[in-house]
């Protein structure tokens, strides 16, 4: 199924604005399919596939006069997979400064590699935008809100990927993560991450999916990895620079009161956390739903900060008492705060504490029977 992607029409309109546009995600969430359905508002496309070798050979290490005379007479160009070409930045910059009206895309899944390619050669020059796995919003389009509620489930155990949306049985979606969790997702990272030891990054990211929701200690994780806690950083710099995790920091304005150095961890998407750990059990005879659910909301925020272009700060809270809050959205400057506590069933009073700190935050309990609702608001 081709579904409406929230980002379509910001990508479609600013088009133009700048020579290139930079399309980030991980593999897999529909980059291909977003951009090709923008190819067809144009006349005369240029599709260029970075993963095919002899597409990659037009594209590297060559002169500004050749690649005027790759890209003449087309009136859009894409280039898929841009971190698979040698030099890709150098390339960009000569079309941004050489062809006049250049209208580029380029789209990457490790921004680690294309992030390094284009920070230099095109300063000024692009436009980043984010592409993730479906969100609530994209699949009330497509299917309408009440069958979203009723697949609520189904979505916190094999999660949002397109592909595993579409797939019409239990076992199908089964295989199916199992091979986007296999050497596919990370096919990135292996390649440019230098990764020296593959059994420690995976034995670390496990061990991130089994805390999902919980502080980590990069410390305690390097003892139980059995390396260094410099590679314990590095490890989770990679995996979200390639769009698998994402960390939240806490809020705070008083150090003495409030804790301010720990991380937590989560997936952009529930249904990778679950095939790294192997447990595809339905909801209800997990103990893991709490957690689970958290991670759930919180990407899902995260996707809905990210394609309404807010400018604000993610945390999560938590006094030296004990009391907390799930995740937080606040203005740089603290003026807007907005507090969710996350529950699979019940609803959850705002912790005095955080009441009495934060008294013009505004507070809402999440759960599974209002989460689809909040994201229609």
């Amino acid at each position: 199924m081709n579904y409406i992607r929230t980002i379509f029409n910001d990508l479609y309109e600013n088009i133009g604005k700048k020579p290139i546009l930079v399309l980030y995600g991980a593999r897999q969430v529909g980059k291909t399919t977003l951009i090709k359905s923008i190819m067809t508002k144009f006349t005369n496309p240029l599709y260029l596939q970075g993963d095919d070798p002899k597409n990659a050979l037009l594209l590297e290490y060559r002169s500004a006069k050749e690649l005027i005379q790759l890209v003449s007479g087309y009136d859009l160009i894409v280039i898929d997979e841009a971190q698979r070409i040698k030099n890709i930045g150098i390339s960009l910059k000569l079309i941004a400064d050489n062809v006049p009206n250049a209208k580029v895309i380029a789209t990457g899944s490790s921004s680690f590699e294309l992030a390094n390619k284009l920070s230099e050669p095109l300063t000024g020059r692009n436009r980043k935008f984010y592409l993730y796995p479906l969100s609530i919003k994209e699949l009330i389009s497509a299917y309408g809100k009440i069958n979203v509620n009723d697949q609520l489930e189904d979505y916190l155990t094999f999660g949002l990927y397109p592909q595993i949306v579409s797939a019409t049985n239990r076992s199908e979606k089964i295989r199916l993560m199992k091979e986007l969790t296999g050497d596919y997702l990370f096919k990135d990272l292996f390649l440019f991450g230098d990764i020296r030891n593959s059994f420690a990054f995976e034995k670390l990211i496990k061990l991130l999916a089994l805390r999902v929701g919980s502080e980590i200690s990069y410390t305690e994780l390097a003892k139980e990895v059995e390396i260094s806690r410099d590679s314990i950083f590095n490890y989770i710099n990679l995996l979200e620079q390639a769009f698998i995790i994402f960390r939240l920091t806490p809020l705070y304005t008083n150090k003495t009161k409030e804790i301010n150095k720990s991380h937590k961890i989560y997936f952009y998407d529930v249904g990778i956390r679950n095939a790294l750990i192997g447990n595809s059990d339905p909801i209800s005879s997990r103990l893991d739903k709490g957690a689970l659910f958290e991670n759930f909301f919180i990407a899902e925020k995260v996707k809905e900060r990210a394609y309404r272009n807010r400018y604000t700060e993610i945390h999560f809270w938590r006094n030296r008492q004990g009391s907390e809050v799930d995740f937080i959205e606040s203005t740089p400057t603290n003026d807007q705060i907005f507090a969710y506590e996350c529950k699979w069933k019940e609803e959850v009073r705002q912790p005095l504490a955080f009441k009495n700190m934060y008294p013009k935050a505004i507070y809402k309990s999440i759960n599974s029977n209002n989460i689809v609702d909040h994201f229609v608001e």
